[in-house]
């Protein structure tokens, strides 16, 4: 067993379904630009001062935890 028995993959840029672990079904296919722009931002966060977090209503233990979460993470 190749570990992909619950995984379907398409190719250019199509659909891929990923079963979860409870049965939930996700596609990533055409997520990757958000995914990427998450990735982004996240990396931002780390770079703001403690003002710059005030101003969007963040503080730094909330940025650094944010920032923490992997990409494909809401």
């Amino acid at each position: 067993m190749t570990g992909f028995s619950n995984t379907d993959f398409v190719a250019l840029g199509e659909a891929v379904r990923i079963t979860a672990h409870k049965g939930e079904v996700r596609y990533f296919g055409r997520d990757w630009p958000a995914f990427w722009r998450r990735l982004n931002t996240r990396r931002v966060l780390l770079k703001l001062n403690d003002q710059q977090l005030h101003d969007i209503g963040l503080s730094r233990a909330q940025a650094e935890r944010e920032a923490r979460l992997p990409f494909w993470k809401l």
